[in-house]
């Protein structure tokens, strides 16, 4: 005959195996300072002889919060999103949260419908990187008093917290640094322009070219489609007159450098500046020149504020963080690597 399964033991168990109320108890294991140090010790000690582990779903009802925060960004394979994912991730964990991640994939129905089952699933607070910063799409379906944290794209309307960073000026010291080489065509390379992020690195890049006299030239990608698709990219890279492209996020560099390759033009010819640094930039050839933004640190304000919110902050002034980016010279835009 199978032996009975021995059930897990509960704080009533721990408090009698102590000798101490449950009261005592569950303070302990809620980390008052109202219990003696020895008495502290001696509790713990049994927690850990017993192997107790407290229910935290009952801890998180009890409470009214879930200890869980959820993020949704438009991509989980960009490396930006995924650095700004990892610092998230440390933050809570360091304060006794888990983060609940999930993507939009660039689809608003979609971001609408995640954001509503992290809002079942019953989160204490969202970090959102929205697919579209245009519009508000989705405060009518979240509860009163949810808090919600946007990073990299602001929400144009609405009143949230949010961390970004300086891409007009990033974006216009990019080109300025082009133009200092001799560049005169220089052509920007830009998904989603109607964008907060986006537009703001094409008015810098614009800006920079006219106070330079020069004309500006961008071009608009389909980031879903390949370099096939994308013939207005192809028809750049391949171009003799352009001296120089400026990629204004990372699908966008990568759709250029796959049509420098077919190009044959990787390495020569043509200056190349990415706003976005990933973990292969260095590695190429010619090693490429970029913005590099702050990822893990939006994350890690992201998350502060958040629980700054969840913890008492109840100013009723947005927050808005804007966080300064790094020009990294490498080779691709003609300088030596430093």
């Amino acid at each position: 005959m199978a032996a009975e399964k021995k059930s897990a033991p509960t704080l009533e168990d721990v408090a009698r195996e102590s000798g101490v109320s449950l009261k005592t108890a569950s303070r302990v294991l809620n980390g008052s300072l109202q219990v003696r140090p020895d008495k502290v010790a001696r509790i713990q000690a049994v927690m850990s002889r017993l192997g107790y582990r407290p229910n935290e779903l009952a801890r998180g009802l009890k409470a009214k919060r879930s200890s869980a925060i959820g993020m949704i960004v438009p991509r989980l394979s960009d490396p930006f999103y995924a650095s700004a994912i990892e610092a998230v991730q440390q933050v809570a964990r360091e304060n006794g949260y888990v983060v609940i991640v999930t993507s939009s994939a660039n689809d608003q129905a979609l971001e609408r419908s995640e954001i509503s089952t992290l809002v079942r699933r019953q989160v204490d607070g969202l970090i959102i990187a929205t697919a579209n910063g245009k519009h508000d799409n989705f405060s009518d379906i979240l509860p009163e008093g949810l808090q919600v944290i946007t990073i990299d794209e602001p929400i144009r309307g609405a009143a949230y917290d949010s961390v970004t960073v300086t891409n007009k000026q990033s974006a216009r010291e990019a080109t300025q640094h082009m133009i200092d080489h001799g560049d005169r065509r220089i052509v920007a390379v830009v998904s989603r322009p109607y964008l907060h992020t986006c537009a703001e690195r094409l008015f810098g890049y614009t800006d920079a070219m006219k106070q330079a006299g020069l004309a500006p030239q961008h071009c608009v990608v389909d980031q879903e489609g390949s370099i096939e698709r994308n013939r207005a990219v192809k028809d750049i890279c391949a171009d003799p007159k352009v001296e120089a492209i400026f990629t204004l996020n990372w699908v966008c560099t990568m759709l250029v450098l796959h049509g420098l390759k077919q190009a044959k033009k990787i390495g020569k010819d043509v200056r190349l500046i990415s706003f976005d640094d990933f973990e292969l930039a260095e590695m190429l050839s010619p090693s490429l020149t970029v913005v590099r933004q702050p990822a893990s640190e939006l994350g890690r304000e992201a998350a502060r504020l958040l629980l700054g919110r969840l913890n008492g902050d109840e100013s009723e002034k947005s927050h808005r963080i804007v966080l300064p980016t790094q020009l990294v010279l490498r080779n691709s835009c003609g300088c030596h690597s430093r």
